[in-house]
């Protein structure tokens, strides 16, 4: 890995002009470069040949991701613009190699560690088709590759790529005041804090949302609107197998989100499993019918406001 003491130059070069569209973020010193645009501007990126060569590639929406690798990276984007199963996909991050020199091998491994990394680190829902395969390396080729690993990554940084930053603390962990000093008013002050109530249903979703809960042969779900997306929440329940009836989309829906790492096993219980973090559908219906596994799994329907309930000690 490189010292990240050592200085370094990023370059953002814009070839199409404007401020939010393409962008070639590359360094000098070493063989990676970054292709980040809108993935609604593919079509112009696409006509200037400046995807040429194999690649990576991460496509997001800043709260679900999705990477692959291609040999032909411009034609392969387009597939997955036309693919309503990527309907959350914004923005285009392609690493390829300077003037397209990665080969596949390149392009392959990249895409084995960027998945991993994005797992590990958690800033996104990962959207997965087939999981990715380390490849098979010689030493020699492994450690070149760590290296324009390395600088790949940095670039994407560059680049405003979103999905491999580790999530800052949450606010209330960042400003937890210091523990009080010891002494008898400390004691009295810690025994009144441990004596406070219990709070049970308090409200998690963004102020003023409505939320949702979906019944289904057992299955307990809720969610709310988010903008244009519907989340449904983490400790929501998602069928382990869907129903033979399910159209192909719903049934690759639901095996991407069986595929990407975020449900966990629910003990005692073997038809459902229970999601861990919340996930972004681009309607109710998807929501419904992708955690279901169901072609008609019935309607979210609105939940009471939280009625909070106070146990005293």
């Amino acid at each position: 890995m490189t010292n990240p003491s050592t200085p370094t130059s990023s370059i953002i070069h814009r070839p199409l002009g404007g401020l939010t569209g393409y962008r070639l973020v590359y360094d000098r010193a070493c063989r990676a470069v970054v292709h980040a645009f809108p993935l609604s501007d593919l079509p112009a990126v696409a006509a200037t040949g400046l995807l040429a060569g194999a690649g990576a590639y991460v496509l997001t929406d800043g709260a679900t991701a999705y990477i692959g690798e291609s040999s032909r990276p411009a034609r392969r984007l387009a597939d997955h613009a036309a693919d309503p199963a990527k309907g959350f996909a914004r923005e285009a991050f392609v690493v390829s190699g300077e003037a397209g020199a990665f080969d596949k091998s390149i392009a392959v491994d990249f895409q084995y560690r960027l998945t991993n990394l994005a797992i590990a680190t958690g800033a996104v829902a990962l959207a997965k088709g087939v999981n990715p395969v380390e490849p098979a390396l010689s030493p020699a080729d492994r450690s070149t590759h760590d290296r324009i690993f390395d600088d790949a990554l940095r670039l994407l940084h560059d680049a405003g790529c979103p999905v491999f930053h580790v999530p800052p603390p949450a606010a209330a962990e960042a400003g937890e005041p210091s523990p009080p000093a010891a002494g008898p008013s400390a004691e009295a002050a810690g025994d009144d804090r441990d004596g406070g109530p219990l709070t049970i249903d308090v409200s998690t979703v963004p102020l003023g949302a409505a939320e949702f809960g979906l019944r289904y042969l057992g299955l307990w779900a809720r969610g709310y609107a988010l903008g244009d997306r519907f989340v449904v929440a983490a400790g929501s329940e998602v069928r382990r197998e869907p129903n033979e009836s399910v159209d192909r989309l719903t049934k690759r829906r639901h095996d991407q989100l069986l595929g990407a790492g975020v449900l966990t096993a629910i003990p005692g219980v073997t038809d459902r499993l229970r999601l861990v973090v919340a996930v972004a559908f681009p309607t109710p219906s998807i929501a419904a019918k992708t955690c279901c596994g169901a072609h008609t799994p019935g309607r979210w329907l609105p939940l009471e406001p939280a009625k909070a309930v106070w146990l005293d000690a």
